[in-house]
């Protein structure tokens, strides 16, 4: 029987937000190991004409027993809720075990649209991970902490099935509010570190 595809998507439970909370609040001292599943091409920024979004997907490699994320009914729909405090509605949040995915929608700025070229800035919430990747694929020199360009296959090249172990570490702009940022680092193999 032929029916119409609904497309219809399932919102994600666990957001780069309640992510990178909880890997700091529970998991920070050792980190969390991550691999790099999929990075998007890139795609319209609806709000600035001169910025594109690159959304990385990670598969959470280790366990982890307590992580932040939001409560979604049978119909696949983010559950809301009222703040007592600012009367402001927000998402409900439960605690879930052992998460399989997250993923993380970054924004850069274009250089060139026809090369698919783009900019990051050292105090973008993506320069960790994509510099860090650039460095291990030695197209960026070791201990860079300069902004770069690139293009988009470059980067899926320099990401595509890397691993790392996650922690989290607050950024903040020149007088702008806190933000968090992932910050990678090589994993190690226990037989390294007995040997």
């Amino acid at each position: 029987m032929v029916r119409i595809n609904e497309d219809k998507k399932e919102a994600d439970a666990v957001t780069s937000k309640y992510f990178m909370s909880s890997v700091k609040s529970w998991h920070n001292e050792k980190g969390i190991k991550l691999g790099v599943e999929r990075v998007s091409d890139l795609y319209a920024n609806k709000n600035d004409k001169k910025k594109r979004g690159i959304a990385v997907t990670y598969s959470i490699l280790d366990d982890m027993p307590k992580c932040r994320a939001r409560a979604i009914d049978e119909k696949g729909n983010v559950i809301k809720e009222e703040d007592e405090v600012t009367g402001e509605t927000r998402d409900k949040i439960v605690f879930i075990k052992d998460p399989d995915m997250v993923t993380f929608f970054y924004n850069v700025r274009i250089e060139d649209e026809e090369l698919k070229e783009f900019s990051v800035n050292p105090k973008a919430s993506c320069f960790p991970v994509f510099n860090w990747a650039f460095i291990k694929n030695e197209d960026l020199p070791e201990g860079n902490t300069k902004g770069f360009i690139c293009n988009i296959e470059e980067l899926q090249y320099a990401l595509e099935s890397a691993e790392f172990m996650a922690t989290v570490k607050e950024e903040r702009f020149q007088g702008g509010n806190p933000y968090m940022v992932l910050i990678p680092s090589d994993v190690v193999d226990v037989e390294e570190v007995v040997e």
